[in-house]
């Protein structure tokens, strides 16, 4: 569903991957609620189902359209977004030192409000239960 002028799907990857790194790095380099697991996360949902949406991080949420989102060349205000999303956090209330990665149901930001699915240390965990959500609405909701 891309229209003239819109990124290819794979660019679309490409793009998000060098924002995670970036965005790892800089939490390397700063004393951050945030640990450096964007890029692994974004690796995790690339190599999955989710690879046939157009990524993108909004708030430290890795979110997925079916098109170029609107601030991306050829992006449109009305391209749809899937009802679910992914992210990353620091696991300090787990008493860890390490990283959790959750999926949640709904769109980032919206009433209602999301609703989390699933908590885990594992990247992959987290974006097969996203898959699995996903596979199971057939209708994703406007963005």
């Amino acid at each position: 569903m891309t229209q003239r002028g819109a990124w290819p799907l794979d660019e679309a990857w490409d793009w998000a991957h060098q924002n995670a790194r970036a965005l790892d790095s800089e939490v390397r380099r700063t004393a951050s609620w945030l640990p450096p697991a964007t890029e692994e996360l974004l690796l995790a949902a690339r190599a999955s189902a989710l690879s046939r949406w157009y990524p993108s991080f909004s708030h430290h949420c890795l979110r997925f359209t079916e098109g170029p989102p609107l601030w991306t060349p050829g992006g449109r205000e009305d391209v749809r977004e899937a009802a679910g999303f992914l992210c990353c956090a620091s696991d300090r209330d787990g008493g860890g030192n390490g990283t959790v990665f959750l999926a949640w149901s709904g769109l980032a930001f919206r009433k209602p409000d999301p609703v989390l699915i699933l908590t885990t240390p594992v990247a992959a965990d987290a974006v097969h239960a996203l898959v699995g959500l996903l596979a199971g609405e057939p209708d994703q909701q406007r963005g």
